[in-house]
Parts: structure tokens; sequence; C-alpha cells
């Protein structure tokens, strides 16, 4: 059912701007608003700037602390830093526990595992 209301809510959105030009010729103006939202989708891909080592660290460690907010959790989940080494830890910090949010109920031992990746992740941030 869900992936049906996937589908067709899909459609719609790709359907409606066509039947709205040919039942509302003299209405362009509206399609200004797609232009718009299109523009700033991509004003937001190229501004977003990658993640640094010391946020990925600092983000990782709040969550092992339990020192969370609401999305900090799906922030996290969705950093994808572009650096190949911080990448393979920040990979690393998320396959070790399971999920982010499940920092605080893991044992010492993966707890200090994920502790050093934090390190390693710091490390990288420092400039030569």
């Amino acid at each position: 059912m869900v992936q049906f209301m996937f589908g067709s809510g899909c459609l719609v959105s790709v359907l409606a701007p066509i039947v709205g030009l040919v039942l509302y010729p003299r209405a362009n103006w509206l399609f200004a608003f797609v232009l718009v939202g299109i523009a700033l989708i991509l004003l937001n891909i190229v501004t977003t700037k990658p993640p640094t080592p010391w946020e990925v660290a600092d983000r990782a460690e709040r969550l092992l602390n339990g020192d969370y907010g609401s999305y900090d959790v799906e922030g996290y989940e969705h950093l994808n830093p572009k650096d190949p080494q911080l990448r393979e830890l920040w990979q690393r910090s998320m396959a070790v526990g399971g999920l982010p949010e499940g920092g605080v109920r893991l044992n010492e031992a993966k707890r200090n595992e994920v502790r050093e990746m934090i390190r390693d992740s710091r490390q990288l941030g420092v400039v030569d």
C-alpha cells in the first residue's frame, strides 16, 4: 500500500504541471514556482559544504554519550563525507554498534572502539 501511494504521488507530481498547463493556459505565472523550487534545490546542492573531521567526531561523540537532540541521529546518518578516510571512519562508527542512537547501549569494548574512531577522525582534522 505504501509503495502504491508513493508511486501515485510521484505520478501526480509529474503530471500535475502538464494538466495545469492544459486546463489553465493563462496562468503560466504559476509555473514560476516550479522554477523557483528547482533553483532552491540546486542552490542548496551547490552551497552545501562537506562535513569536517572535527564535526563528524563531535557528532559521533554526542551520540555515544547520549547527548543528542531530535534530529541529530538522522543528521549523523546522512553526513556522507567526501574524504575517503573520513568516510571509512564514519561508516565503521555506524557499523560497530548498529544504529547511531544505540551508542549509549553498547558494551565497554565497543564504546572504546567508537572512541578510537572519534580520535582518528579528530587527527584527520589536524592541519600539518
